[in-house]
């Protein structure tokens, strides 16, 4: 499978992924990340799978970064954001995690969209903010924002973010965002950070209200579709200026004026402003202006006045001599004098005759004095009231936080001090109703404290649980990693882990820590009662053995053999439930084994037991080294360093025996198939092994076996002299069997495959020419030939022994295959030292046989 790059997807990812999801297919790459659609065999449930591309497969460090970002984004609970259907971190997935999220394949932004009233466009805006202040808040960057990536899961269904980058934190050039709505930083450098983020959604903002092309018609001026380049050239080379509230609402809008100014803002267009610090602080101005639509993006500071009451103004300027700061002259000083004499004697006259009326006018000033003294008392309560009612606003704040944030279910603790906190403010308010300002700062001091330690309860359930999430998964994983998942342990745990996901998404948190702790026991639990089971298969096996002793170099034996070693490694590695069922094969196959033939039953001179070197010395495992670099026709830096250590030269004892001059072909074996009905094991399982250049083994499907070599639209019959292929040891030592042989052991091939010679290679010094394998000049010799044409013959007339087919043999360590083939590249792996050591149940797709016989004398 190749990614849009055309870089080759790693096939033990695919494997590892097959696990999991049926009909897995690459979507796209996004940044580092590939994306694939399948569909998750559990629930039938669509999903896209992100997961580190091949050009960063091979950074453990960028892995490792996208793994955790995963692993964030996967705790984010949000109507808003595509949702996680699974992370998948097992052994499979070390170095390649996978985060798989449900499929959102229903556009927003469809043909429809645009015909919608301009509220329930406003209400996408909304939407798409709340989502991106989710993102921010987890410290994940989108890098991708644009219409495109605002989907549904289904027509009905809500808005969801989609399409993300996954970069990890790193500065890594991901971005794939269409130019209109990249940010001057984002062009130059394919970087995409927070602030981008909110600049795309600005750029959204336009989309919405001015159409399909509206963010190009901003950049460009046009309001039809544009080239990519000339947009990237506006963006560069702009003067960045907004569109007005008559461009953006044509019709009128009570908020029109303010949402202008914010969208210009978000996307560095609102002059003398800065850009918003958070997707989180645009989402908060966006609803305040449209809830208040008088209220201002960057409102002027309130002004205090300092000029005393209106009735006393007035009174002061009454009372004020009018020319007192700029002087009169004497004529006018003598009038007003005068009339002060006249002034004045009419009021000695009015006081004598209206006293009464001097009496009520005496009690008015007193009244008015007395006024003007409860009003500066009331300024002072007032004062004080409005100090009272502001000091409410950080307790209000602290328990809409926690109101917002969960507190009142979160645990025990925390709904408890919220409970009190409410209370508090609540009381608070009654004070406040009641003038009495003392009781409100009271009530006050106990609302903050209390709405602070509810935080505080929050931050610490939620702490509690994350640990106790985090614990569970590890411990499921190590239990589904033992094979755990038949047993009842097992079951409860999941059952456990299913609720604390319930008591999580419903915010219950001491619930959840609960539940995972219980989930964590059982998990443990199920892993230690599959280790108990290994231990007693691997009693059993180790039994069996030691009864097979007299079987030892049987065919039986060796296939015994490897799947003890099998079941060690899985063992080893806590793959308890894996390491059962192969030490119970294990057992079941040296219980099976027919003794080896006693070749020393009459012993004669000519059937002496001979000593031979296998293998071979150092400075010709250096000689091998450098013909990797001088022939292979693959790059140099593919050629490995040193030859394997089970290459080096090593005694072995040999008895009267002869060897096959060719190969088995494909009729010899279809003859014993039709004969006795054997089904092979690459029939049985649909999957064989095909070996790469340098020996790494991956697994294929598609109808491969010795019926159809070449995959299930190929027949042996088009070839039948071509060698028998994809078969495993257990094939070739029943077909042996059947031809009244056995399989050769390794000392056995080499003896033969030497000649009685000291050479490298069967047919003595190396010649590119004279064997079928991948760099022969005839390209005819790169495939498969016919067994009695596979190349030169060895000084006995063997043929086909290096190249055309790997033929099994017996080893001291289990199953090898000798000779290589025609898809071995490595010259070196032709030698006759040279071998491969794989699982004796593995059919391979140039895995072949030559059987071996025992004689009485030597020849």
């Amino acid at each position: 499978m190749n990614d849009t790059a055309n870089n080759v997807i790693d096939a033990r990812l695919q494997e590892a992924l097959s696990q999991y999801f049926n009909g897995v297919t690459l979507r796209e790459t996004i940044g580092d990340c590939a994306v694939f659609s399948g569909i998750r065999k559990q629930n039938g449930a669509p999903v896209d799978i992100y997961t580190p591309s091949f050009a960063v497969a091979s950074d453990d460090a960028a892995c490792a970064a996208i793994a955790k970002e995963f692993e964030r984004y996967e705790k984010i609970v949000s109507p808003r954001l595509q949702s996680a259907e699974r992370l998948l971190a097992s052994r499979g997935f070390k170095k390649s995690p996978a985060l798989a999220l449900l499929s959102c394949p229903v556009a927003v932004f469809d043909e429809a969209f645009d015909t919608r009233a301009v509220e329930a466009k406003l209400q996408i805006f909304d939407e798409i903010l709340d989502g991106l202040a989710v993102l921010h808040g987890a410290e994940i960057v989108h890098g991708n924002l644009n219409p495109d990536a605002v989907r549904r899961e289904n027509p009905d269904g809500a808005l969801r973010l989609c399409d993300f980058t996954f970069a990890g934190g790193r500065t890594t050039k991901v971005t794939r965002l269409p130019p209109a709505y990249q940010s001057r930083h984002v062009i130059n450098t394919s970087q995409a950070r927070l602030v981008d983020d909110i600049h795309a959604a600005g750029m959204i903002g336009y989309r919405i209200l001015l159409g399909p092309h509206g963010a190009e018609r901003v950049l460009t001026g046009r309001a039809e579709a544009h080239e990519n380049d000339e947009v990237v050239s506006a963006i560069l080379g702009e003067e960045p200026t907004a569109p007005t509230a008559a461009d953006l609402f044509p019709e009128g809008h009570a908020s029109a004026e303010q949402i202008t100014r914010l969208l210009a803002r978000m996307t560095g267009r609102l002059a003398n402003a800065t850009a918003y610090s958070s997707a989180a602080a645009a989402l908060k101005a966006f609803r305040s202006v449209v809830e208040n639509p008088n209220v201002g993006i960057a409102a002027e500071p309130l002004r205090t006045s300092t000029a005393p009451a209106p009735d006393l103004a007035m009174a002061s300027a009454a009372m004020a001599p009018a020319g007192a700061s700029a002087g009169i002259s004497r004529v006018t000083a003598m009038a007003l004098f005068g009339g002060f004499l006249v002034s004045t004697a009419a009021a000695v006259y009015f006081y004598f005759e209206t006293r009464a009326t001097t009496d009520t006018l005496r009690l008015a000033m007193q009244s008015r004095a007395a006024l003007a003294e409860k009003l500066d008392e009331s300024l002072a309560l007032n004062g004080r009231i409005k100090t009272a009612a502001l000091s409410m606003r950080e307790p209000d704040r602290l328990l809409t936080e926690a109101r917002l944030t969960g507190a009142a279910v979160a645990s025990d603790t925390a709904a408890g001090l919220y409970s009190d906190a409410g209370d508090a403010y609540s009381g608070a308010e009654a004070a406040l109703n009641a003038d009495d300002t003392d009781a409100v700062a009271t009530a006050v001091a106990a609302a903050t404290d209390a709405a602070s330690g509810a935080l505080t309860a929050l931050a610490e359930a939620r702490a509690a649980a994350t640990a106790a999430e985090a614990d569970a998964r590890a411990a499921e994983e190590a239990a589904r990693g033992a094979g755990a998942e038949g047993t009842k342990p097992f079951a409860a745990a999941a059952s456990d882990s299913a609720s604390a996901r319930e008591a999580l998404a419903a915010g219950t948190l001491d619930r959840a820590s609960g539940r995972w702790t219980a989930a964590a026991d059982g998990f443990r639990q199920a892993l230690a009662e599959m280790q108990v089971a290994a231990t007693e298969a691997q009693r059993a096996a180790k039994a069996a053995k030691a009864g097979a002793e007299a079987t030892k170099g049987s065919a039986g034996y060796v296939l015994a053999l490897g799947l003890e070693r099998r079941a060690d490694g899985a063992f080893a590695a806590k793959s308890f439930g894996d390491a059962v069922k192969l030490f119970k094969a294990a057992e079941q196959a040296f219980a099976a084994a027919s003794p080896a033939p006693d070749h020393q039953a009459e012993p004669t001179a000519d059937a002496a037991a001979r000593k031979v070197t296998i293998g071979e010395p150092p400075e010709r495992l250096a000689e091998a080294v450098r013909l990797c670099l001088d022939a292979a026709p693959i790059p140099a830096s593919s050629c490995p360093t040193a030859r394997p250590a089970d290459e080096a030269a090593r005694p072995a004892t040999l008895t009267p025996f002869t060897i096959d001059a060719t190969e088995v072909s494909a009729a010899d074996f279809a003859r014993f198939a039709e004969e006795t009905g054997y089904v092979s094991e690459a029939e049985a399982k649909a999957r064989v092994v095909a070996l790469t250049s340098s020996g790494e083994a991956r697994f294929i499907d598609g109808g491969y076996s010795w019926r159809t070599p070449g995959g299930k639209d190929t027949t042996y019959r088009s070839a039948p002299d071509l060698p028998v292929t994809n078969v495993s040891m257990k094939d070739a030592a029943a077909y042996c069997a059947w031809a009244s042989g056995r399989l050769p052991t390794e000392a056995e091939w080499e003896t033969a495959a030497r000649g009685g010679s000291d050479a490298a290679f069967p047919f003595a010094g190396w010649s590119p020419d004279a064997l079928v394998w991948r760099g022969a000049r005839d390209a005819g010799m790169r495939l498969p030939q016919p067994v009695s044409a596979a190349g030169a013959a060895n000084p006995a007339g063997l043929i086909g022994l290096s190249g055309n087919a790997r033929e099994w043999v017996l080893a001291e360590d289990g199953a090898v295959l000798k000779g290589g083939s025609w898809n071995t590249a490595n010259p070196a792996d032709l030698r006759i030292a040279a071998r491969l050591a794989v699982p004796e149940n593995a059919p391979g797709v140039d895995f072949g046989i030559r059987c071996a016989r025992d004689l009485e004398a030597w020849k």
